[in-house]
């Protein structure tokens, strides 16, 4: 009579221990984000550099040693020229300036003309006037706000991305002379591997497409910035759902304010470019990857607003990748088996083998 009463107390001093181990290790991953998510970071990057790097021991013939090398000073060419391509987006914001400040004064103008051509001048009283005239000036302000504080956050951005980039750089370095291939580990770290980098490797082509149709798009429309906003659609690409509409977005206030822009110019620019993500994210996407991450919709939200929460953006584009390593750890464990399926998707059928079971 006592087998009972002891099973019913170790089931519950195991979940009781679960969810202490989840809350632990959810404190974790915040507080060390300073040094997991550079590590994290360089983990991925090594997954799809390593068939690169091998490529270069065996066609020029070096040691492990110089192809990493010669794979970091790539990367710090690449650092490099987008840095200065910032730069210069921030030299193009600031040089317009004057003209979204004039943009903004003949909008006021045309709205005040507007409301005198339908109503008497008579009707129209001083104080409106006064107030438009106060409306203008708030306007020109908040667009001399909104330069400096563009500015200021490429600056603050670009200085960030600087600092990130050279420690992720460093661990990716000695990851990759430190061993030859993440698949000798073991059969789990194989399959990761390979579903990590066959996620990120068609991730990366659709991206840097979508974003080279991007940047085209604004350039040829005249859209300032085109680059910085070409750069920004491939790396919100990797941002699932979310990242596709941020793109789009980003550069309405631009198209807006442009003081050529005719309502016609506008309507195109907004349309050309949401068709370009349209077409990215509904039909290249979905018919070149599948579903190579094996992740429910749902799940791939979850994930997005809990990596958000612990490292913010860049947890956010790593939701993914990190989310489809744990359900196959989750799917090699009899116990955890259930919620990797659930993770998937596949619950009715779990629950109706359950049921023949």
């Amino acid at each position: 009579m006592d087998f009972p009463d002891q099973y019913d107390r170790l089931k519950i001093q195991t979940v009781c221990l679960m969810v202490i181990a989840v809350v632990l290790v959810t404190f974790s991953i915040f507080w060390l984000r300073p040094v997991l998510v550079p590590l994290v970071v360089a983990l991925f990057v090594v997954s799809g550099v390593t068939p690169l790097l091998n490529g270069l021991e065996h066609r020029l013939g070096v040691n492990r040693l110089v192809a990493a090398g010669i794979t970091i000073i790539t990367g710090l060419v690449a650092m490099i020229v987008f840095g200065f391509a910032i730069w210069i987006s921030m030299v193009d914001l600031s040089r317009n300036a004057t003209a979204y400040r004039t943009r903004v004064q003949e909008i006021v103008n045309h709205l005040e003309d507007t409301a005198s051509s339908i109503l008497p001048t008579s009707l129209v009283p001083q104080q409106q006037r006064t107030a438009a005239n106060t409306t203008a000036e708030d306007a020109s302000e908040f667009i001399d706000i909104f330069v400096r504080d563009g500015i200021t956050m490429l600056s603050q951005a670009l200085i960030g991305l600087i600092s990130t980039s050279a420690v992720v750089l460093i661990y990716v370095f000695f990851l990759l002379i430190g061993t030859s291939t993440i698949g000798d580990t073991g059969s789990v770290a194989r399959e990761i591997d390979k579903q990590v980098r066959t996620y990120l490797s068609l991730k990366t082509v659709i991206s840097v497409f979508t974003g080279a149709a991007f940047g085209a798009t604004l350039y040829l429309f005249g859209v300032p910035m085109a680059f910085t906003f070409g750069v920004l659609a491939f790396l919100l690409n990797f941002v699932p759902n979310i990242g596709p509409i941020v793109a789009s977005v980003l550069p309405v206030p631009l198209i807006l304010l442009d003081p050529d822009a005719g309502v016609g110019w506008m309507i195109s620019v907004i349309a050309v470019t949401g068709l370009i993500q349209l077409i990215s994210g509904n039909l290249v996407e979905p018919k070149l990857m599948g579903n190579s991450s094996d992740l429910h919709p749902v799940t791939v939200l979850v994930a997005l607003m809990f990596w958000g929460m612990m490292w913010g953006v860049v947890g956010m584009f790593l939701a993914t990748p990190i989310t489809a390593a744990m359900r196959i750890l989750l799917d090699r464990i009899e116990v955890t088996k259930p919620i990797a399926e659930l993770m998937a998707g596949r619950w009715q059928s779990s629950s109706e083998e359950a049921m023949v079971g």
